[in-house]
């Protein structure tokens, strides 16, 4: 048998009080669902540095402790190919933000543009030093 409520349905105010609670927890719960997204977005885009880091440091070793002047030299020898920043969509950060020197013989590797701004980045961050290593702000 069905109870009277049931088939009279809900009052106004007990639908303003269902609402409101799905109100309170969607604001709750969908800020921690973007900021989560981002945060795996900006480690992807971490190991993607190292990666490439790696890739570059097996270079200078088999080139005489020289860096790569630019990173289309690493692929398919040394890393299958260059990623991108899973933040960038088709752009690529990386090969815009490389940059190597001689003298002394160093390179900086850097997510160049401001992809990681929303978990307070600062632009060309994460960036990958070779004196340093992985550089986050």
């Amino acid at each position: 048998m069905i109870s009277a409520r049931a088939r009279r349905g809900f009052t106004l105010i007990e639908l303003m009080i269902v609402i409101a609670i799905i109100a309170i927890l969607t604001s709750i719960l969908v800020p921690n669902f973007v900021r989560a997204r981002s945060q795996g977005r900006v480690t992807a885009c971490k190991t993607n540095l190292k990666n490439i880091a790696a890739a570059t440091e097996s270079y200078s070793t088999a080139n005489g402790g020289r860096y790569p002047l630019n990173l289309s030299l690493l692929s398919p020898s040394y890393i299958q190919s260059i990623p991108t920043c899973p933040s960038a969509g088709s752009n690529n950060p990386y090969t815009n933000g490389f940059s190597s020197a001689s003298v002394p013989d160093a390179y900086t590797l850097v997510c160049s543009g401001n992809y990681h701004g929303e978990l307070g980045m600062h632009s060309g961050y994460p960036q990958y030093l070779s004196a340093t290593g992985l550089l986050e702000r």
